[in-house]
């Protein structure tokens, strides 16, 4: 992601870029809808049985069969957006093209092979095939005009992503059958907690986002999606940790709770000093970030990213205790409830101030969520672990 911004943000300039963001947040929450989960459900189910071809082959099934039964529903919905959102109702071509890549990229078996720990294949052809868009991109993409040209190369390299995987992951379980939808429920029951845990910051975000869009200028929101594109990059250095410590600390988990435990209060400090000097890099160099990456015409916004960096230690530390060890632990109910109720805070805490702090109201009700969310986790592995 940091590579592609200082192109894009200069080709599309502020408002064309806060357009595609707005289409982009509405596609991360049709990603979420279609991923319901899995993601960490079925990561720990292939983790405790890696050579299990055949319960791989069931879990895959009915997740793909879920993911076909919704797209019509998806689709319809896309269509009432266009109709009524001014934006795309102009440029429907933004939503549309967004709502296919995360269609696509929901079809990305990403959670197989973290469960079988193959994280080299996996790295492999996603990092060939987005550096490919990002290449065509550079040659075609012009001008703010041509936003719709980067979401299509987007989409495409979902596409790709996705049809080589599934092939690799066809090779190594065999064929994967379509399910009827009575055989899906019991896959869908067992995700629901997982589905809660990955949704609701991403309703909260697109809340706060889509409340903020009518009250502030076209420019104003470049400045906000530029920026959290920078503060998303930083976050996307922690996923190869989070990604190859799950599945490790799932199987030690089952060998030596007591070790897994200690496991996870070494990885919660290592985790919080990266973060912290994340934090501080953005901090003293927020200009010079801004500048390399988003160019000239975003340097005013330097205040709001330093805003969104002060982020980066604080949530880590709920999401170690509280996505990946409640997980582990079977308290994923706890924690959907737990989501719920520090979202729902961090929501009233924006609607509070935003009509004053404008974009600094998402990082301070961020905050105030996070610290509600850790709290709870706390006292709920304090009280029942």
């Amino acid at each position: 992601l940091l590579i592609v911004l200082p192109f894009i943000s200069r080709s599309l300039g502020p408002i064309t870029l806060g357009n595609i963001g707005l289409a982009q947040t509405f596609g991360l929450l049709v990603l979420l809808i279609l991923e319901f989960g899995f993601s960490i459900t079925a990561t720990r189910d292939v983790a405790l049985n890696p050579n299990n071809k055949s319960k791989t082959q069931k879990i895959a099934g009915k997740i793909f069969s879920f993911k076909i039964y919704l797209i019509p529903i998806i689709i319809f919905f896309t269509l009432i957006i266009i109709f009524v959102h001014p934006i795309f109702f102009y440029q429907p071509e933004l939503l549309i093209l967004a709502v296919l890549s995360a269609i696509f990229q929901s079809f990305i078996p990403s959670w197989y092979f973290q469960g079988i720990e193959n994280f080299k294949q996996l790295a492999i052809v996603k990092t060939i095939f987005r550096f490919l868009a990002f290449c065509i991109a550079l040659i075609i993409v012009r001008e703010p005009s041509d936003g719709w040209l980067f979401l299509m190369l987007q989409a495409l390299s979902s596409f790709f992503i996705a049809i080589f995987l599934l092939f690799f992951m066809y090779k190594n379980i065999g064929r994967i059958k379509f399910q009827q939808w009575g055989k899906i429920r019991t896959i869908l029951k067992s995700s629901f907690s997982g589905f809660i845990i990955l949704v609701l910051p991403t309703v909260f975000n697109n809340i706060t986002i889509f409340l903020l869009s009518y009250l502030i200028s076209p420019l104003l929101l470049g400045y906000y999606y530029g920026v959290s594109r920078i503060h998303r990059a930083f976050n996307t250095l922690y996923s190869p940790i989070f990604d190859s410590f799950f599945p490790y600390l799932i199987n030690t988990y089952n060998n030596d709770q007591k070790k897994a435990y200690n496991k996870a209060k070494f990885f919660n400090i290592l985790v919080s000093i990266i973060g912290c000097c994340f934090a501080l890099i953005i901090w003293f160099s927020a200009e010079t970030i801004i500048s390399v990456f988003l160019g000239a015409d975003f340097v005013p916004s330097k205040n709001y990213l330093r805003a969104f960096g002060l982020l980066l230690p604080v949530t880590v530390i709920s999401y170690i205790w509280g996505n990946q060890w409640m997980v582990i632990i079977n308290k994923e109910q706890e924690l959907s409830k737990i989501l719920l109720i520090s979202n729902i805070v961090g929501i009233i805490t924006f609607l509070i101030i935003v009509e004053n702090f404008k974009i600094y109201a998402i990082p301070i009700s961020v905050a105030f969520s996070e610290i509600i969310k850790f709290a709870l986790i706390i006292k709920s592995i304090n009280l029942r672990a």
